[in-house]
């Protein structure tokens, strides 16, 4: 590829995968080059690897996803322990408690969201939850679950970047508040936000630990307000009990 060689090289062809994977429908060559910058055939060199090794397939509409990424994705959630039992777990926690489930997972830091699942019903309130860094971390209750468990410099890389931003006046825009706050989840196990990411929303959330007893992920349930002031303990017991049982089992 002239002029790009070694690390810019795989960057573009990271952005090429990007771009294709965020499209609704397959994209043509013409229009990844004009979106990259670069010519037409510094485009297609760029495709000829991803095409070949199946992480990209050419259709009649331009490129698509390939089945190799299909396969680094089951790859992944087998790291990840995300097995379909976490789904039943959520299932249960569902129809027990009426309210949108969801698990996430961590990575990293603990403040990286990799994974998230959700069971819910129509009309069930449930957090906007997407992969990466959150930056309502600290508002929503699986948030403060990561960053009850995380290291202070990993906390502190939080406060830094992006901080605490208020997104209600329910929000806790304090560190002083927010350190109060993750010691009571330390303590209790539990994490709770009332309209503090979004009005009208409520989550509880639970800390999911690895054979290693660290936190890997977190089960959570969203309500309304005032759902969650009628049923506080059964929806505490419930969580709870659901982050005990989508922990992996540990076999020597």
């Amino acid at each position: 590829m002239a002029g790009q060689t070694g690390p810019r090289a795989a960057d573009r062809t990271l952005e090429v995968l990007e771009l294709v994977a965020g499209s609704p429908s397959p994209v043509p060559a013409k229009a990844l080059a004009r979106s990259l910058g670069c010519a037409l055939s510094t485009a297609y060199t760029l495709l000829a690897p991803l095409t070949e090794r199946g992480y990209l397939v050419r259709t009649d509409g331009g490129y698509a996803l390939g089945y190799q990424v299909s396969a680094l994705h089951r790859a992944f959630q087998r790291q990840m322990g995300l097995t379909d039992s976490i789904d039943g777990v959520l299932a249960r926690m569902r129809h027990a408690t009426r309210a949108s489930a969801n698990y996430v997972a961590y990575q990293g830091d603990g403040l990286v969201i990799a994974d998230v699942r959700t069971v819910a019903a129509d009309g069930d309130q449930r957090p906007d939850l997407t992969v990466g860094v959150d930056p309502r971390s600290h508002a929503y209750a699986h948030g403060k679950i990561a960053l009850a468990a995380a290291g202070p410099a990993a906390r502190r890389r939080y406060l830094e970047q992006p901080g605490l931003r208020r997104f209600t006046p329910h929000t806790i825009a304090s560190v002083e508040r927010l350190d109060e706050e993750l010691r009571r989840i330390r303590r209790t196990g539990v994490a709770l936000d009332v309209e503090e990411a979004r009005p009208g929303l409520a989550c509880l959330a639970a800390p999911v630990l690895g054979t290693d007893g660290s936190v890997i992920g977190s089960v959570s349930l969203a309500v309304r307000p005032e759902e969650l002031r009628a049923r506080r303990h059964q929806l505490i017991a419930a969580v709870k009990q659901a982050a005990q049982a989508a922990a992996p089992i540990h076999r020597p």
